[in-house]
């Protein structure tokens, strides 16, 4: 496997080189912690798997709860940036774009790296739970509420609580099979299995349940 590392002229390690080498360590931590859980995955074991110095990950990471934060937020970046670059191709009036974000948050809320990331912060609550909690600043939140907003003001959704309401939708559409695959069900798996489920889910939601 080829070195990650080259040096600028002054002998220091180029930006680019270094930045390489911690995502490589990240994507490796990330494989391992997700096939093996928190407990039964060393530091040793990522920096065999890395093919690098022992140094060189505690450097970066000076302890195995510190890698997997460093796992989590690097997750949090790239689910992030794939909600922006989803929602970036939607067109039409807001509530087509919150049944889209709906749709992709069932999706994303089933991803097999997610689930068994989640289930590692609930095994491991007394030692990862309260360095990965959730974090203040959420986007994906904001154009949720952002979304129902507009569709109440065009009259699509009845006025309410506009936070209280994103919540129910979250609950409506991703948390009952999100804790389906924690507790390693297959009911969802499967593209047309999500989407039947989702234009059920999708349809409660805005009906409600009366008749």
């Amino acid at each position: 496997m080829p070195t990650l590392t080259t040096t600028s002229k002054g002998g220091r390690p180029r930006k680019g080189d270094v930045e390489a080498k911690s995502l490589h360590i990240i994507e490796t931590a990330s494989r391992l912690f997700a096939q093996q859980g928190f407990a039964a995955t060393s530091v040793e074991q990522v920096v065999a798997a890395c093919g690098v110095g022992k140094d060189t990950v505690y450097r970066r990471f000076p302890s195995k709860l510190a890698l997997f934060e460093g796992v989590v937020e690097h997750a949090r970046i790239k689910t992030q940036a794939h909600f922006q670059t989803t929602m970036a191709t939607q067109t039409g009036d807001a509530l087509t774009q919150l049944r889209a974000a709906a749709r992709w948050l069932l999706t994303v809320n089933l991803d097999p790296t997610l689930i068994a990331f989640k289930r590692i912060a609930f095994s491991e609550a007394l030692v990862v739970g309260q360095s990965v909690a959730g974090r203040s600043d959420d986007p994906i939140m904001d154009r949720l509420l952002a979304l129902i907003g507009e569709a109440q003001s065009a009259g699509e959704i009845a006025p309410g609580d506009v936070r209280f309401l994103a919540m129910q939708l979250l609950n409506c559409i991703a948390v009952g099979p999100m804790i389906d695959a924690m507790l390693g069900g297959t009911s969802y798996a499967s593209t047309r299995a999500q989407t039947a489920y989702f234009d059920k889910a999708w349809k409660l939601f805005l009906d409600g349940a009366r008749r």
